[in-house]
């Protein structure tokens, strides 16, 4: 019994971790539901930089090779997305930060750029794994093996 506890916090775990946002999109999210905003509507700077950082060291850490490859200039895929963060951003924003938070739009240029540095890490000779598979996928595979290992022991 302890051992199927283990197993089914360990398959928690890794759910958790496979359906995350990303780096960008964790970040954007977790700014917008800690960081304090104006009566303008505007998001707290030193707050909001705190997470960007958080999010930078995100991506250089899941992508350590991609990191050190842009490091020594010779990923320029990196730029592009953080240029195109830049723009979805400047084109989707409504001008308070607050409201931008709360209509998911923005939350979509996050999303994006995730999805670009992905691919700029694989062009920069990143080995991505192939944990990217839908939560409903894994968790459809966990079941079946939970489920199954435990009709073997009834």
């Amino acid at each position: 019994m302890a051992r199927t506890i283990v197993f089914a916090v360990l398959a928690l775990f890794v759910l958790a971790s496979l359906s995350s946002a990303g780096c960008a999109a964790d970040a954007y999210n977790k700014a917008c539901g800690s960081c304090s905003f104006d009566a303008q509507g505007k998001i707290d700077q030193s707050c909001s930089q705190g997470y960007q950082a958080s999010g930078t060291a995100c991506v250089s850490t899941t992508y350590p090779a991609a990191a050190a490859e842009y490091a020594a200039g010779k990923c320029p895929g990196i730029d592009a997305c953080a240029g195109a963060l830049t723009t979805c951003k400047a084109q989707m924003t409504g001008g308070n930060d607050s409201e931008d938070c709360n209509d998911g739009v923005m939350a979509q240029c996050f999303k994006e750029a995730d999805t670009c540095v992905t691919k700029a890490a694989a062009d920069c000779g990143e080995k991505i794994p192939c944990i990217n598979a839908p939560a409903a996928f894994v968790l459809l595979v966990g079941a079946t093996f939970f489920y199954g290992k435990r009709k073997d022991s009834d």
